[in-house]
């Protein structure tokens, strides 16, 4: 359910965007990290579940899940120009320059990703924020990465990117938690900030061009839909953009969550939401945080019994 109706919500704020508005938004920078990050916060908020609510023992990761997910780090990072640049398959000439941007962007958020991280937690690194902060890049060139923008602004946004993204992580996020504001992923840091910081790097990107041709040789920002627009006037289109899609997104997943709450929806304890033992066979190491007595081999001998029955006869 709420799959469905976060992607009802989605495109309806990807049509606002796209063909209302008519700003372009070729990485998805807003309509899909931006949209998407704050729709699942507001959903959480729907929902009433508080960071008070998910205890400690079941957020940690083991350092096998996160050599795992540095995996999946790392091949989103090698592909992630390919993302930004699908919906341009028909312009190569404009495919080339989303490629170098994207890749010039990410390549300094990776960079001052891993030195953020360094300076905030004394000359070491911490797994979260790499795995992420890297990525940064990626996601706030995404409005950007098909403007003839030359190549230091492509390395200036994305080292800017990485910074917030890994400070994002390592300041904001627990402030949040401590305001009662549950972020499990801290998917604000690479998605929903970054998302809507890049929107603006594009708004004043358009301001401060002055041939109107920043797009390709036959695509520009200023003249949409048959509506010839200033330079100025395509910055406040791009800054209603943000607004709109800050709007939808949390308007509709905060109605997702406050449906997902009702009684005809399957439910989940709150403390329970993040443990995936009831749900899935596991056949790892890694412990149910739930047990107190925990056993391996009494889990892989039993995988039909539920979690709470094994407590009970233990």
């Amino acid at each position: 359910k709420q799959w469905y109706q976060r992607r009802v919500a989605i495109t309806a704020g990807e049509h606002i965007v796209l063909d209302y508005i008519h700003v372009k938004d070729a990485g998805g920078s807003l309509v899909v990290h931006c949209f998407g990050a704050y729709f699942g916060i507001a959903v959480v908020i729907g929902m009433g579940v508080k960071a008070k609510d998910l205890p400690d023992a079941h957020r940690v990761t083991t350092y096998f899940s996160d050599m795992g997910a540095m995996i999946g780090t790392i091949v989103l990072w090698m592909f992630w120009p390919s993302f930004n640049g699908a919906g341009f398959y028909n312009d190569v000439t404009l495919q080339g320059r989303i490629l170098m941007n994207t890749y010039l962007a990410i390549c300094a958020s990776c960079a001052t990703a891993f030195a953020t991280s360094s300076l905030l937690n004394k000359g070491k690194f911490q797994m979260l924020e790499i795995q992420n902060a890297t990525l940064a890049g990626g996601v706030i060139i995404g409005m950007i990465c098909p403007f003839g923008i030359e190549p230091w602004t492509a390395v200036l946004i994305g080292g800017v990117g990485g910074v917030i993204s890994c400070s994002g992580y390592a300041l904001y996020h627990p402030f949040l938690e401590r305001l009662g504001i549950t972020d499990s992923a801290a998917v604000q840091m690479l998605h929903g900030i970054p998302g809507w910081i890049g929107a603006i790097f594009a708004a004043f990107a358009c301001l401060a061009d002055n041939h109107n041709y920043l797009y390709s040789y036959n695509t520009q920002w200023g003249t949409t839909a048959d509506m010839p627009r200033s330079k100025g006037e395509q910055f406040g289109y791009i800054i209603l953009a943000i607004v709109c899609t800050l709007g939808v997104s949390i308007v509709s997943g905060i109605i997702t969550g406050v449906v997902m709450n009702q009684p005809c929806c399957p439910r989940v304890h709150k403390k329970d939401m993040l443990v995936d033992h009831d749900c899935w066979v596991i056949h790892d190491e890694g412990h149910d945080p739930r047990l107190k007595n925990y056993d391996t081999n009494v889990v892989l001998a039993n995988p039909g019994i539920p979690v709470r029955e094994m407590e009970a006869k233990a």
